[in-house]
């Protein structure tokens, strides 16, 4: 009985001895103060530099990416001409229009990229200066007078003569020179050409 009360003491004592350490560990958590770690940064910028370029990007920065722009300047466009001469020459006493034989020539409009206009020039007189001479162009293929063809002189020199921007039938066709003289008097075609205005 004695031993068994010994033996409980113990046990007590143990237990009494257990609590007051935890409790006393407890207490010194709480009154130690927290520790926070920072880390600190001696790398200075030379340092940082020696980094930077060890550091290889698998893909160009976004800062580095050069945009090319391509301005398209436009072509600038020159006006020329381009003569066609009409051959031949020839006259008449005749009121109503007369053909010219030799002045025949073919012409296609398509030929002529930039087309702008196309006029008629031709040398005329009136060989005594007695009325008006006048001169055109004839669509032989269309049977048909070529509109704003025509121009008119009374001087009995040879003076070119022009006529307005005329219309020509799209197609490869076959003109010639026309003339007529109001009077008695005779009207001479001495040559002449086509003045085709182009701008390309």
């Amino acid at each position: 009985m004695k031993w068994i009360l010994i033996i409980n003491l113990i046990l007590l004592n143990l237990g009494l001895g257990w609590l007051f350490y935890k409790s006393l560990n407890q207490t010194v958590l709480n009154v130690l103060p927290v520790v926070k770690t920072e880390y600190i940064d001696k790398c200075g910028s030379e340092c940082q530099k020696y980094i930077d370029a060890k550091i290889v990007f698998p893909n160009p920065s976004p800062s580095t990416i050069t945009k090319t722009v391509y301005q398209t300047i436009p072509k600038t466009k020159t006006k020329s001409i381009v003569y066609v001469p009409i051959s031949g020459s020839g006259s008449t006493t005749a009121n109503d229009w007369t053909s010219i034989s030799g002045t025949d020539f073919y012409l296609d409009k398509a030929d002529y990229k930039g087309l702008q206009e196309i006029s008629f020039e031709g040398n005329l007189k009136l060989f005594n200066g007695n009325g008006i001479a006048y001169m055109r162009l004839f669509d032989v293929t269309h049977g048909i007078a070529v509109q704003s063809s025509d121009a008119q002189t009374s001087s009995q020199t040879s003076t070119p003569v022009n006529s307005g921007a005329i219309n020509l039938w799209s197609g490869k066709n076959l003109y010639r020179v026309q003339l007529k003289t109001l009077t008695a008097d005779t009207a001479v075609f001495d040559g002449g050409k086509l003045k085709i205005t182009v701008l390309n």
